[in-house]
């Protein structure tokens, strides 16, 4: 298997930065517990603010 071929993504998958390796999601406190909101940041290769639905930079990896 070549390398492309390992990165390809599933058909049914977003190319986006919810669905990156290097984007983590921000959270804000509802009561006793945690809710997911459309906003994170961007980890590699440095911070940078990002929306979940974003499309993709040119770092994108695959989330598993």
């Amino acid at each position: 298997m070549t390398y492309n071929q390992e990165k390809e993504l599933p058909e049914d998958t977003d190319k986006n930065c919810k669905n990156c390796k290097n984007f983590r999601q921000h959270y804000i406190k509802f009561g006793k517990s945690y809710r997911e909101i459309l906003y994170g940041h961007c980890v590699y290769p440095r911070l940078k603010k990002r929306n979940a639905d974003s499309p993709a930079c040119n770092h994108y990896k695959q989330r598993q």
